[in-house]
């Protein structure tokens, strides 16, 4: 399953209707629409709405090691030479408040540009300092902190599309939602792509391949986490590639004393995929 969330409906709406979403009428808090294989969620505006309505979508569904979550919206900038409908995967979340910081898992490539986000409790100008991310919103920290408890990190991933200069309240909801749109195929393409790499199936590889994706997470000694994670890399190289046997050669024979050892071995190997 693929979960979306957005704080307003100008937010969703190109995505309602290019995937043929239905609205949940069982749902009476928050706003959801869904089909079977894509659920989306209309937070509301503001880190504690976006963390209640994250929490109440998983206490209604329960998501799985296959399952993906993604934050999209529009955020602000302080940076003028970042062009307005600029796409940004998000690398780093900063809360404002508190300015404790989290780093979702880059585990794999995509189209856009990375960049930090900070979620500010209340709207910022220009005027305001002490502002450190790149790109400002009101959410992300919020959605990271619930979503979080129901999905490892690697499972999660923020996209933000650049609205404004710090000046939000020229902003209305068709250019919000004009926005959205001239990013929507793109986003759901790299969705789509990284759902299959998500998902684990088994005829996707041949006996050998699995003999040797097992042989070298015996070799690197990896936790049930970290072999999820290796295989999902492997399975998504491989779909965009067609094979992984060089990809995984350095590892077969390694045979590694300790779960330490092995955790640079699998850092080491992440890296190739950013």
């Amino acid at each position: 399953m693929i979960y979306i969330c957005t704080a307003m409906y100008c937010e969703a709406n190109s995505f309602i209707k290019q995937l043929n979403l239905k609205k949940d009428y069982n749902s009476h808090k928050f706003q959801i629409f869904k089909n079977e294989q894509i659920i989306l969620l209309i937070t509301g505006v503001g880190k504690v709405k976006a963390a209640v309505a994250t929490a109440y979508l998983f206490s209604k569904y329960e998501p799985k090691d296959s399952d993906l979550f993604v934050n999209i919206g529009v955020c602000a900038t302080k940076n003028k030479n970042t062009a307005i409908g600029t796409a940004f995967f998000c690398n780093k979340i900063i809360e404002n408040d508190t300015k404790k910081t989290f780093y979702p898992d880059m585990l794999l490539k995509h189209p856009f540009e990375e960049n930090s986000v900070e979620t500010c409790s209340l709207a910022v100008s220009e005027k305001d300092i002490g502002i450190e991310g790149n790109l400002i919103d009101m959410e992300a920290s919020g959605i990271y902190e619930s979503a979080s408890i129901f999905f490892r990190s690697h499972q999660i991933f923020f996209i933000k599309i650049v609205s404004d200069y710090l000046k939000a309240e020229n902003l209305s909801k068709d250019k919000i939602s004009k926005l959205i749109e001239d990013k929507s195929v793109q986003i759901i393409n790299w969705m789509n792509e990284v759902k299959l790499a998500f998902y684990f199936d088994e005829n996707i590889l041949s006996e050998k391949e699995q003999e040797m994706l097992n042989e070298v997470v015996k070799n690197l000694k990896l936790s049930a986490t970290m072999e999820n994670q290796f295989k999902q890399l492997v399975i998504y190289y491989k779909l965009q590639y067609g094979d992984f046997e060089n990809l995984i050669s350095r590892y077969i024979d390694v045979e590694c004393k300790s779960k330490n050892e092995g955790k640079r071995y699998f850092g080491e190997f992440k890296q190739k995929f950013i």
